[in-house]
């Protein structure tokens, strides 16, 4: 004699499953432990593209002309007087152990109907200070890159107007946008490390007090994407290793 399951149960069935799938592999990843650092090291370098940058047009704008302006270059691919690309973020993947996670708040400002700075790394635990410098109306909001789920919309009336909040509780590339003007967009990379460092206008990175031992580094960049690189570091040395990344 066969017994025909029920439908609702087959469902429940493959739920408690799944769950039961998610949290043994959440148990094995490995969490971040802080420990003492006593002869780290450090990694540093520069981001250069292979071969010319793409010409990119300049942002149209389509509101608030007047104090926009009719256009604003593209920050997509900025390069630097010597030749170093800005606004890539260079982390560690998967690295488990280290120096203590920052607890200051990071910046997010609208300022010029752009947002600055366009690409930065986070640590979880952090507060972001959402604030505006222009005499518009902005609305900064961040959603979870894979998702496009919102993590909070934050209205900007007017001038010197500010809001701090929560990063997210877990790891993930989050995406900002200003609804109110659409070619407004800036990227925060949140880890569960503090070994994180974003090229600026001095076209290097720096990564210090990182344990010795090797390691994959990774570079992204918002078109180009990512690339990843073996790296040593030994205990009390620098070690300089430049990327290179192709334009898309």
């Amino acid at each position: 004699m066969q017994f025909l399951m029920n439908p609702n149960l087959r469902v429940l069935k493959a739920a408690l499953m799944s769950s039961s799938l998610l949290l043994a592999q959440a148990a094995l990843a490995d969490p971040y432990t802080v420990v003492t650092v006593a002869n780290g090291g450090t990694i540093e370098g520069v981001v250069k593209l292979t071969g010319e940058a793409p010409g990119i047009a300049p942002i149209k704008v389509t509101k608030n002309q007047d104090y926009c302006g009719a256009s604003i270059p593209s920050p997509v691919y900025a390069v630097g007087k010597n030749g170093g690309l800005q606004y890539v973020e260079v982390y560690l993947k998967d690295i488990t152990k280290g120096k203590a996670l920052p607890t200051d708040t990071i910046s997010l400002v609208n300022e010029h109907c752009m947002f600055n700075p366009r690409v930065q790394g986070a640590s979880v635990g952090q507060q972001i200070k959402v604030s505006s410098d222009d005499p518009i109306l902005h609305n900064t909001h961040p959603q979870n890159s894979e998702t496009n789920a919102t993590l909070y919309n934050i209205a900007l009336p007017f001038k010197g107007f500010s809001v701090t909040k929560p990063l997210p509780a877990t790891p993930q590339l989050i995406k900002i946008k200003c609804d109110a003007h659409e070619w407004m967009h800036a990227w925060v990379w949140e880890f569960d490390h503090p070994y994180f460092a974003t090229t600026g206008e001095d076209e290097h990175f720096t990564i210090k007090d990182v344990p010795p031992g090797t390691y994959t580094l990774v570079a992204w960049q918002e078109a180009a994407g990512e690339k990843s690189i073996p790296v040593t570091v030994s205990a009390g040395k620098t070690v300089t290793q430049d990327i290179q990344l192709a334009a898309k």
